[in-house]
C-alpha cells in the first residue's frame, strides 16, 4: 500500500507536535490530572532513528526463491535496510517503578514512503525491581526484546543489521521477531541469568490475514516463546523454545514448535559464535517433519574497522533432499560513533537439490544513527 504525500506530511507534523508539546503537556497534567497522584513524578521522551541505504546488485538463478531479486535475471537497485523513526520514553512512578512507552515507524528511505504496516512497534508497559512487562506490537527494540530473535542478536553479529539482501532472521532462523497483539515479560538479571517470555494472539487481523477457515479471531491462533540467557565475562549462552497453538489443529506443513541454542565467546580482538535449532512441522507427504538449522560465524574489529563472516544451513521443509545454504560477509568502517560505511557480499542457495537456485548479491551502503 502506497502512502500519499498528505499522509507523510501528517506523520511529520504529528512528530513535530509531539516533541514541541511535551513540556506543555507535562505542565497541563499538574493542573488537571486525569487521576489522583501521590508524590512527584518525572518523565522523559526521546526521539531516535536511523537512515540506512545501500546500492546493490543481485543476480538470482532461474530456480532461486529469494525475495530480493528477479529469478534468472540481474538487478541493480537502491535498497533500504530498516530505516526508522521512533519515540520512546519513561515516567518515574516512584518506589522504583517506571512506566515505559514507545512507538517506532518503518521508513522506505529510497522513495520516502512508510512500510506497511507503518509501525514497527507500539507498546506500553511497566518496569521495576521485579522485571519488565510490556504489551502491544512488540519486537527486539522494545524493553523486553523478542525472546528468540533477541537471543540470537545478543550472541551473533548481523551482516548489515539483518536487513535487505543479507537478512537471515526470517529466511534462515525463523526468529518470529515482530508480532502484534502481544504481551511479554523479562526478568531482572540474576548472577548473569535472565529469562524472557512472550505470547501473542496471531489470528486474523489487519497485519496478519489468513485463509484458514478455523481462524476467525486473534485468539484462535496463539504463538508462545520462552528464552533463558546467560552472560559471564567473554561467554554468552542461551536456549529457547517456541510453539504455536491453532484452533482446529494444524494444516499441512504448518509450523508447530522449535528449540534453539546459541553460544558466543568474545575476546579483545575477535568474537566467534554458533547457533543450532530444530523446528517441527505438521508435515505433508514427502515433506520434512523436522527442520535443522545451524550457523557459525566470527567478527574481528580493529580500530574503526570490522570484518564479519557468517556461514549457515537450513533444511528445506518441503524437499527432504534439499538444503538452503548461505554465506555472507561484510566490511564496515566507522566514520564516527553514529556514521558507518560498509560493503557486503551474500551468496544464497535456495535449494541444493535444484540446479540454478543460487543468488548472489553485492553492495555498498551507509548507516547514520540519530
Amino acid at each position: 500500500m502506497k502512502n500519499s504525500p498528505t499522509s507523510l506530511l501528517t506523520l511529520a507534523g504529528a512528530a513535530a507536535w509531539l516533541v514541541l508539546a511535551l513540556p506543555a503537556c507535562a505542565a497541563d497534567d499538574t493542573e488537571e490530572p486525569e487521576s489522583p497522584r501521590t508524590g512527584s513524578t518525572s518523565s522523559s521522551l526521546s526521539l531516535y532513528g536511523r537512515m540506512d541505504l545501500s546500492v546493490e546488485t543481485v543476480h538470482a538463478g532461474a530456480k532461486s526463491n529469494v525475495g530480493y531479486g528477479t529469478a534468472g535475471a540481474s538487478r541493480t537497485q537502491m535498497a533500504d535496510n530498516t530505516s526508522r523513526l521512533g519515540f520512546r520514553g519513561v515516567e518515574d512512578l516512584g518506589a522504583g517503578q517506571q512506566a515505559v512507552f514507545g512507538i517506532e515507524f518503518g521508513i522506505n528511505a529510497p522513495n520516502g514512503s512508510l512500510v506497511s504496516p507503518p509501525m514497527r512497534n507500539a507498546y506500553v508497559g511497566l518496569r521495576g525491581s521485579w522485571g519488565t512487562l510490556n504489551m502491544g506490537r512488540l519486537d527486539s527494540d522494545t524493553p523486553t526484546g523478542s525472546p528468540l530473535y533477541s537471543q540470537a542478536a545478543r550472541n551473533l553479529r548481523w551482516i548489515v543489521h539483518d536487513a535487505g539482501v543479507v537478512a537471515i532472521g526470517t529466511r534462515v532462523l525463523n526468529g518470529n521477531n515482530r508480532v502484534s497483539n502481544a504481551i511479554s515479560y523479562k526478568t531482572p538479571d540474576l548472577s548473569g541469568f535472565n529469562a524472557v517470555a512472550r505470547v501473542n494472539l496471531a489470528g486474523p487481523d489487519a497485519t496478519n490475514p489468513t485463509t484458514n477457515p478455523a481462524l476467525k479471531s486473534p485468539d484462535d491462533f496463539k504463538q508462545y516463546q520462552v528464552a533463558l540467557n546467560y552472560r559471564n565475562g567473554p561467554w554468552g549462552l542461551g536456549t529457547g523454545y517456541g510453539w504455536d497453538e491453532k484452533k482446529g489443529g494444524f494444516l499441512a506443513n504448518d509450523f508447530k514448535n522449535k528449540t534453539q541454542a546459541v553460544a558466543s565467546y568474545e575476546a579483545t580482538g575477535f568474537k566467534t559464535y554458533a547457533l543450532l535449532s530444530q523446528e517441527r512441522f505438521n508435515a505433508a507427504a514427502g515433506a520434512r517433519s523436522a527442520v535443522k538449522v545451524w550457523l557459525i560465524g566470527a567478527t574481528v574489529p580493529w580500530g574503526m574497522h570490522r570484518v564479519t563472516a557468517n556461514l549457515m544451513q537450513r533444511d528445506v521443509q518441503t524437499d527432504p533432499a534439499g538444503k538452503l545454504k548461505k554465506f555472507q560477509a561484510d566490511y564496515s568502517h566507522s566514520l564516527s560513533a553514529r556514521s558507518t560505511l560498509y560493503v557486503f557480499v551474500d551468496r544464497d542457495v535456495s535449494n541444493s537439490h535444484l540446479p540454478n537456485s543460487q543468488a548472489t548479491g553485492v553492495g555498498v551502503g551507509m548507516l547514520h544513527r540519530f
